[in-house]
């Protein structure tokens, strides 16, 4: 395997190779993103390209191989989050329109199971790999970036949510050294219960 580069997206790269980064972003949570937004799919596809919410081009960062986008990854603190909840908003207008409210309410209710990370902490979300270079350490590679960005940055922790469907996943977390802070039960069929996994970076004063 060629040489992975990990890269910041810039709109260039939004604009050459969009479905693919969409379809890595929603590959990390694809029942959670129909569930809220009814086709994640299509909501994605103009979230990401606008960039001014949580799932826009401006968080991400991609594994690229000679140029192709392999993979991808977001991180952002709480109060990014809660800065872009209004682009989120926007974003929602626009293409959920008339089922906006509903779209809306499936959001906080899935903010019970996946709540924002706290003070200090950065968050890693959308990671995915694409599907034939699976097991080969790109998300490794993803996860490792997300750390360095941490320590860089100075926050203590990187955290992140895993759903209970995805035992795999959780495995490799794991493996990187995070451990399970907090467990959450949905009853908002189909989606899943998560995990709160953390990672300490930098030692706490």
């Amino acid at each position: 395997m060629s040489e992975i580069q990990i890269v910041r997206v810039t709109p260039a790269l939004v604009a050459s190779q969009l479905s693919a980064l969409v379809e890595l972003i929603y590959s990390s949570g694809p029942v959670a993103f129909d569930y809220v937004f009814t086709d994640g799919r299509k909501f994605l596809h103009y979230s990401v390209n606008k960039g001014r919410s949580q799932f826009g081009f401006q968080n991400h960062y991609v594994a690229l191989i000679d140029g192709v986008i392999v993979g991808s990854v977001a991180c952002f603190d709480r109060q990014q989050l809660i800065k872009m909840e209004v682009g989120c908003i926007l974003d929602m207008l626009s293409v959920c329109r008339w089922n906006f409210p509903i779209a809306a309410k499936r959001g906080l209710a899935f903010e019970c199971i996946v709540p924002k990370p706290e003070a200090n902490a950065l968050y890693l979300a959308h990671l995915g790999v694409v599907k034939n270079l699976r097991g080969q350490g790109i998300g490794q590679q993803l996860i490792e970036f997300v750390q360095q960005q941490a320590i860089s940055e100075n926050y203590q922790s990187v955290v992140l949510d895993v759903a209970h469907s995805n035992p795999k996943a959780e495995q490799l977390y794991l493996r990187q050294g995070f451990e399970k802070i907090a467990s959450r039960e949905s009853n908002i069929a189909p989606v899943v219960g998560h995990n709160r996994l953390r990672k300490l970076v930098l030692n706490q004063c």
